[in-house]
């Protein structure tokens, strides 16, 4: 693979990343976070201008310590949603910032170009009684690049075995120092969410690759949003919301969360300050297996559903929809949203899913029915191979089939790792398919989702 074909301007990048919300290059000085969450010398990061995070600062550096101690700062607020009682939040891990951020110098967010590298465990801490969120950096400073809402793969070894597990980010860009994943337990035994609620310590090191994904409002930031999310699904959204946030964008956004129960409700306390300290933002919780008391004040009830969008949402065609959670939430809610006229073209989702990668094959029911059955030969240049196909296996398939070696994760059209270029030839790719417009056109296309309807030649 070429960089410099992928290589875009990191000024301009930035640029566009800020300039579409009417965000500052520069965090608004004097906000105030949750202690437990981010540094206590958050007031010295927000000077820090966001362009430092793309640029070549060889001099600049960053040092980050872990520790098992727990500093003095405490935070209080009044919660909506804790019945009345004040919550009390501790800081319990210590960071020593010193100096600006040093970026990783070669990483094209949007192009898909990853790289993989060891992060340390910072802290972690319950959300709720079977959810907890992870906070990671790296020792040696270095910021992480990457748009808020995408998500990042952990390569972890559990009982000899090595598992590769992808996780939405919830943390927001404007904070580079830390990476913060928020991971709900599996009643059905999902190995590496258990594990990493379990065993995972302060100290330990985790392999990360990344960042994947185009599920994020950053790139084109819409003037009107409305969040939708279910359990854990809210965990991208809540990198949005905290970008969103901490840039005082000038963007009307909605957000309707559906929880279980009261205790399920994930980032509950942070929610209600953000919405209190945001005129722009406002929220609505529904809970689907609990009533609310009766001394509280009246809340939303019930799953979502085409009267409670239509009700609380009059303006919903004029707003891009961000949608993530359980697969049976996620369809019914589409069906919903078009029933209520919202252009397709206004609606993103994210696989709720993304955590499990796909299994050969699983993509071809999304093929196009206008894909071409043939004989076909595909070579690959780099290698000297080729192989025989008839347009019914992926390129990714083709090249396992031949021993060629394409890097992969998801196998679903998500993360691009598999991201190849296309030398000479006509290639199907699915809709799944998340590839940049610019990169489809340069040729490039995902080897997991790419079928052959040509003689096809492959840069690799």
């Amino acid at each position: 693979m070429n960089a410099n074909d992928n290589k875009k301007s990191a000024s301009l990048w930035t640029q566009r990343l800020f300039k579409q919300t009417s965000a500052w290059k520069t965090a608004p000085p004097g906000k105030i976070y949750f202690a437990h969450r981010y540094h206590e010398e958050h007031a010295v990061l927000a000077q820090f201008p966001f362009s430092a995070l793309f640029a070549d600062l060889d001099n600049q550096q960053i040092n980050l310590e872990s520790t098992r101690s727990i500093p003095q700062g405490f935070f209080e607020h009044q919660s909506v949603l804790s019945k009345g009682s004040p919550l009390t939040v501790a800081s319990n891990h210590n960071c020593d910032v010193k100096g600006m951020l040093t970026p990783i110098k070669g990483l094209d967010i949007a192009s898909g170009v990853t790289l993989s590298t060891q992060f340390t465990v910072l802290n972690s801490y319950n959300e709720t009684s079977d959810t907890k969120t992870i906070q990671l950096g790296r020792l040696n400073g270095q910021a992480f690049d990457y748009l808020p809402g995408q998500y990042i793969t952990l390569s972890v070894v559990i009982e000899g075995k090595e598992y590769k597990r992808s996780y939405s980010l919830a943390s927001s860009p404007t904070h580079p120092g830390i990476l913060e994943i928020t991971v709900k337990r599996d009643a059905n035994g999902g190995v590496v969410s258990n594990w990493l609620n379990d065993k995972l310590t302060i100290g330990d090191t985790l392999n990360v690759k990344g960042p994947f994904g185009k599920f994020s409002c950053a790139k084109n930031t819409p003037k009107k949003i409305l969040f939708l999310a279910a359990g854990s699904g809210i965990v991208p959204i809540m990198s949005m919301l905290r970008w969103l946030a901490d840039t005082k964008a000038c963007v009307d956004v909605m957000l309707l969360l559906s929880f279980q129960t009261l205790y399920d409700i994930i980032y509950s306390e942070e929610l209600n300050l953000i919405a209190a300290h945001h005129k722009n933002i406002r929220l609505f919780i529904t809970l689907t297996k609990e009533l609310y008391a009766p001394s509280q004040l009246p809340r939303l009830t019930g799953r979502v559903n085409q009267n409670m969008l239509a009700g609380l949402v009059p303006d919903l065609t004029e707003r891009t929809v961000y949608l993530c959670g359980p697969d049976v939430f996620m369809n019914t809610c589409k069906q919903n949203l078009l029933k209520l006229k919202l252009p397709a073209k206004q609606l993103i989702c994210e696989n709720f899913t993304v955590g499990v990668p796909a299994k050969p094959g699983d993509l071809q029911h999304d093929r196009s029915l206008s894909s071409k059955i043939g004989s076909y030969q595909i070579q690959f240049a780099k290698s000297g191979k080729s192989v025989d196909a008839d347009g019914a296996m992926t390129l990714l398939e083709l090249a396992e089939k031949s021993g060629v070696n394409i890097g992969h994760e998801c196998r679903a059209g998500s993360c691009g790792e598999c991201m190849v270029k296309c030398l000479n030839g006509k290639v199907d790719m699915t809709e799944r398919a998340e590839i940049d417009d610019i990169d489809r056109n340069k040729g490039w296309v995902y080897a997991c989702c790419a079928y052959p309807s040509s003689n096809v030649v492959l840069d690799i």
